[in-house]
């Protein structure tokens, strides 16, 4: 196994003059993967400095701007080089740094938005909620019993997309859902492939409206859907998204923004729930760019003219591929302020390196939407891309 040092990771962009993001991939000899990041290439010179790898790493760059000519230098880091960043990290403690302040925002940016009208007892349309699961049946219970079973809204159906359970317990609830007629459950016994589970699922339902749920999602809120089906039946709107949060009730999720970390990101997680963000962001119903699969709700018409999900994104992406592809289309992708639900999974799962089909999805994702990633037009120009904190940037961004 090749020696692993600290190295300087150095990235010039020779084309074009605009800022870029790009995914890259470090390839051992044998051509397998070791390292992946995306990262915007705002300046012609980037540094990522202090990465321990192997310096005899090839580089792959996957990048969706046609013109961008990018290369890539590695420069093991010596001791000169770590005792001098050492100390510029030491004097940076002493400069005055100034203190932002949240200016005005561009109108365009933070987009407030209201249904045209409300979906009343004469105008009920069938509401198909799908969630793909693999056991884990005290959560499936759960997501059941508080989306669907409690739910207020009287015209809806349940199918779950059973993706190779073998837990005795999960069956028993099957066996007990298989009763009611507006309930179906499919067998799939096949690789995981999210986007094929989903659309599988939208096959075999029949509603005017799709909701598409994680097996990890419930709520104490039996209205849940009307607000929400409110949105979708819009027909300015192509998706709509809810306020997610964690167990410890932090936000998990309040709408996607693009470019974030060099990719995409839930912008505001992290916050307390009762946190509206800068401009209110987080508790205004207004357009962004994504909002995540784990409860997205679509019209079936527009599901079908967009093509489905597509199925290339085997695990990631394939919810925000299918948010672009309806932006791209003139649709409005929704992020609704409420109602909040809670996602349980969310705040439980740990940090892990990324999985081989994890690498192709996103390198996937890069060449179609790399573009795209280089300015969300919702999300505001004077806030950071380094995380989803929706702090203020400390350098100035032009798109």
């Amino acid at each position: 196994m090749a020696k692993e040092i600290l190295c300087q990771i150095k990235m010039i962009r020779y084309a074009p003059e605009r800022p870029i993001v790009a995914f890259f991939r470090f390839l051992d000899a044998a051509g397998e993967c070791v390292i992946t990041f995306p990262f915007r290439l705002q300046k012609p010179v980037t540094h990522f400095n202090e990465v321990m790898m192997d310096p005899s790493l090839t580089a792959q760059i996957d990048c969706g701007d046609p013109d961008a000519r990018i290369s890539v230098r590695i420069t093991p880091c010596g001791r000169r080089y770590y005792w001098g960043r050492k100390l510029g990290r030491f004097l940076d403690n002493f400069r005055r740094k100034p203190q932002p302040t949240l200016p005005a925002p561009e109108p365009t940016r933070i987009a407030p938005f209201a249904a045209q009208g409300v979906a009343t007892s004469s105008v009920r349309p069938l509401v198909s909620i799908v969630i793909p699961t693999r056991d884990h049946v005290d959560l499936l219970a759960r997501a059941v019993e508080t989306l669907f079973e409690r739910a207020s809204w009287p015209n809806k159906e349940l199918v779950i997309v059973d993706n190779g359970s073998v837990e005795p317990e999960t069956f028993d609830l099957f066996d007990r859902l298989r009763g009611r007629p507006d309930v179906a459950i499919l067998r799939r016994d096949e690789a995981f492939n999210f986007a094929r589970l989903v659309n599988e699922g939208v096959r075999a339902s029949s509603g005017e409206v799709i909701a598409l749920l994680n097996n990890d999602v419930e709520t104490s809120d039996p209205d849940w859907l009307s607000p929400l089906v409110a949105l979708a039946v819009d027909p300015r709107v192509g998706v709509v998204g809810v306020k997610l949060l964690h167990e410890n009730r932090t936000v998990q999720h309040a709408g996607i923004a693009l470019g974030i970390r060099g990719l995409v990101a839930h912008a505001g997680a992290g916050r307390e729930a009762d946190d509206p963000g800068p401009y209110a962001m987080l508790a205004t119903t207004r357009r962004v760019s994504a909002v995540t699969g784990a409860c997205l709700l679509t019209r079936r018409g527009v599901f079908d003219s967009l093509g489905l999900f597509d199925e290339k994104f085997v695990v990631e992406f394939n919810d925000v591929d299918y948010c672009l592809r309806a932006g791209a289309a003139g649709y409005a992708v929704v992020s609704a302020a409420t109602p909040a639900l809670l996602h349980k999974e969310g705040s439980t799962r740990q940090a892990r390196p990324l999985r081989k089909q994890e690498v192709l999805d996103r390198a996937l994702f890069m060449t179609r939407w790399g573009q795209s990633l280089v300015d969300d037009p919702f999300y505001p120009l004077e806030l950071t891309l380094h995380d989803e904190s929706l702090t203020l940037a400390t350098e100035p961004r032009n798109g």
